[in-house]
């Protein structure tokens, strides 16, 4: 009797954890509406999309990433002093994850572990950092706000991975009318074919896709 008692609770542990993850697949790929960006918004923003140690540093669950990581950093550490001398405002977007089911089986980026910290060769010392929790960076955040503010009308988008957080990001961008450029040599997927996909697919959607020797 015991042993079947067992078996139950085990087919519920698992059917909760399915549902879960079916759940914050949905939940974390859905794209945020918003508002369109107030009329005289010509300031410009970096966006240095999940640069994190979980994702390019020493603890990073992607060896991909962790392999093109040395280049990427170098190229976005130039482009933000660049950015920086043009007195763009630079915003580094960090993912955490706080929901206990799925730390359980990855626990790499979770609220307050070393994964979830930006990657320690950033030159992150001026940059205002936004957390994330979704793939689109202004998906209950404080992104519009903190654009808003700065009367931003330009997006500047760097980071991880062009796939996945990057695509989610311009297309909530694109929601609310912001003007969106992509620096090709700052941007990375897990594979070559996977990023020129999808730079290919920020050009037929109206995006700047930019040199780091001509943005």
């Amino acid at each position: 009797m015991k042993k079947i008692v067992l078996r139950t609770l085990l087919v519920i542990g698992v059917f909760i954890l399915f549902l879960n993850l079916v759940f914050c697949n949905v939940t974390a790929s859905r794209i945020s509406e918003g508002l369109p960006i107030p009329k005289g918004s010509d300031q410009t923003a970096l966006l240095v999309i999940d640069i994190q140690e979980g994702t390019t540093g020493d603890v990073s669950f992607t060896e991909s990433y962790q392999t093109q990581s040395e280049e990427l950093i170098r190229n976005i550490n130039l482009i933000t002093d660049e950015a920086r001398r043009r007195n763009w405002s630079v915003i580094y977007i960090r993912s955490e994850v706080v929901n206990p089911l799925l730390n359980l089986l990855n626990s790499t980026l979770a609220r307050g572990s070393e994964g979830a910290a930006l990657d320690k060769r950033l030159t992150s010392d001026s940059g205002i950092v936004v957390t994330k929790r979704k793939s689109d960076a202004f998906n209950k955040t404080e992104l519009d706000q903190v654009l808003r503010e700065k009367r931003v009308g330009r997006l500047v988008l760097v980071g991880l991975d062009a796939e996945h957080c990057v695509l989610s990001t311009i297309q909530a961008a694109q929601n609310r009318n912001y003007r969106v450029s992509v620096i090709r040599e700052a941007v990375i997927a897990k594979t070559d074919a996977g990023k020129a996909e999808a730079l290919n697919r920020f050009r037929s959607m109206g995006v700047e896709v930019a040199g780091m020797d001509s943005y």
